[in-house]
């Protein structure tokens, strides 16, 4: 095996995606026990888990910073850290304000801590097979979403909810184990090699502003040497060489710049808008139509079981060079909302029609998930994909917060969830088009000779 210890980094972001969505995916489990705990409204209740869900997308560009300034897997240990202690103090919360600050934001922080590093490690161990291992690590929390509600339920029943936040309080200390597991890939060790000896290879920290000195000869400027103002001052090298200086971008700057990747951060908010009015006021829908409680708890994990297989299939997808990844995705995003339109027709609206829209629903939801990671590499390059990941979860994190509450005002007013789904069918097909884009772009660009996108953005391998 060219790289035996990136399959130690796959199995440990695995597993961390399976813990960590895994129990925020069951936060629903608790609702009805903390509904008789605290005896308050549905909706504050509610809000604990959609905080927690939120935090953990808008801390992306935290986490970000953070595995700048520390390694990955210090920032991993610190999620892990975090997200235990918050996750053991929860048995003694003696109202709804301390669970939102331990559950709602210290959990979800410590979350994003532990998902961003991981997720982007995995990637990173494996630059030929990036899609493939990225989809496979991703199906973690499709797959911690079906086990954990059954395991949580099991616990509930037996120990109480203060006793089962314990044990899960245990199982989640194993993430301690996991994050130390991680370990930085031959290719970053390669550009920090290169990173005083080509400044292409470099990457621009965002608060270290680097310049570039070329020397003039006659027509032709040669590449001298890099020099961080972190350790020479500007005016002193200025002086000392008598040569001309250019600076870099920031890192910052370098996404905001990058047209693909800013269409594809809104693309992600708007489709995570989408997509979360579907995952959190589907059941509800269900029962509102005439299903029973049960039926709905079914037809959720129908969805979640197909995420899973999506995960996969967009990996393998994402792997082949000779499909574009970009397309692939907005037809995912395409076929999302036509699904949310599709829960609104009453002939879909029996069992049987509602598991077959769900498993085509997640399964699309899965593939997009599975192609995240390899397309942001594609628009950033390598050496970027912590920083973009990062950003791209804040979006994401906003438009799951603002997706429901939307959703949520939509059906009251109109008295019919019919307008909720129209609401996020809408967003998801508007996501497509924000995304097609680039494609299109990129086929005018190629007919007139230049290079496209994925190519000019950097000189990745994955193209």
């Amino acid at each position: 095996m060219k790289n035996p210890w990136g399959l130690v980094i796959a199995v440990s972001a695995f597993l961390i995606q399976f813990i960590t969505f895994g129990i925020s995916f069951s936060f629903g489990i608790y609702i009805v026990e903390l509904q008789k705990e605290y005896d308050t409204s549905l909706s504050l209740i509610s809000s604990i888990g959609s905080i927690n869900t939120g935090f953990q997308f808008l801390t992306g560009p935290l986490a970000s910073f953070l595995m700048k300034k520390m390694s990955y897997r210090k920032v991993c240990l610190l999620g892990a850290v975090l997200s235990s202690i918050s996750l053991s103090v929860l048995p003694f919360a003696p109202n709804i304000s301390y669970l939102i600050v331990f559950y709602g934001v210290i959990t979800g922080t410590g979350y994003c801590f532990l998902y961003v590093p991981s997720h982007t490690l995995s990637g990173l161990w494996y630059d030929e097979n990036r899609g493939l291992v990225t989809g496979i690590v991703t199906s973690g929390s499709a797959l911690g979403g079906i086990v954990f509600p059954i395991v949580i339920k099991f616990l509930i029943d037996v120990y109480g909810w203060r006793g089962s936040m314990f044990i899960l309080a245990a199982f989640n200390f194993q993430t301690i184990l996991l994050a130390g597991l991680l370990r930085e890939s031959p290719l970053q060790r390669e550009w920090e090699k290169s990173k005083t000896k080509n400044i292409e290879s470099s990457i621009a920290d965002s608060t270290a502003t680097i310049y570039t000195v070329y020397e003039d000869n006659g027509n032709t400027k040669n590449y001298q040497e890099s020099i961080s103002t972190d350790n020479f001052p500007l005016e002193q090298v200025k002086h000392e060489t008598g040569m001309p200086i250019i600076k870099e971008k920031s890192t910052l700057m370098k996404l905001l710049t990058n047209v693909p990747y800013i269409l594809f951060t809104i693309n992600n908010f708007l489709w995570n808008a989408g997509a979360s009015v579907a995952m959190l006021l589907g059941p509800d829908y269900y029962t509102k139509i005439g299903h029973s409680l049960t039926e709905a708890a079914v037809l959720l994990s129908v969805s979640q079981g197909t995420m899973l297989c999506g995960c996969v299939v967009g990996g393998i997808l994402g792997n082949y060079r000779n499909i574009n990844r970009n397309v692939l995705f907005l037809c995912m995003n395409f076929i999302m909302g036509l699904c949310s339109f599709a829960y609104t027709f009453p002939v879909l609206q029996t069992m049987t029609g509602l598991v077959a829209v769900n498993c085509l629903y997640g399964l699309s939801v899965g593939i997009s998930l599975g192609l995240l990671v390899i397309i942001v590499s594609v628009f950033v390059g390598s050496q970027l994909i912590g920083d973009g990941i990062g950003y791209l979860m804040l979006a994401t994190g906003v438009g799951y917060v603002i997706g429901p509450p939307i959703g949520s005002y939509l059906a009251q007013s109109t008295g019919s969830y019919d307008a909720a789904f129209y609401f996020a069918g809408s967003a998801n097909l508007l996501s497509g088009l924000v995304l097609l884009v680039v494609p299109i772009n990129d086929c005018l660009r190629r007919s007139k000779g230049y290079p496209v996108s994925s190519n000019r953005q950097n000189g990745d391998k994955t193209p």
